[in-house]
């Protein structure tokens, strides 16, 4: 699943949530998992590189995908 994606469906289920709308646990697990395979991938790919460039815009999808995987840890003990 592409960043832009993720973080779109992240936002769609916290949306839900504070519009006090029930979220299958299903969905918070399945979102939890793919969120960490993506972070586990930009922690990967930021090991291996040393392009400033590339290194600051990984940086930032890193840490944008690790609030994410919070934020939905966070709802998961709110279900």
């Amino acid at each position: 699943m592409k960043f832009s994606e993720l973080v779109e469906k992240a936002e769609k289920l916290v949306g839900k949530h504070e519009k006090g709308k029930r979220i299958k646990p299903k969905k918070l697990d399945k979102l939890q998992q793919l969120l960490s395979d993506k972070k586990a991938r930009y922690q990967a790919r930021l090991a291996e590189t040393d392009d400033p460039g590339k290194r600051q815009k990984l940086e930032t999808r890193l840490r944008v995908v690790t609030a994410q995987l919070e934020k939905s840890k966070h709802l998961h003990r709110d279900e």
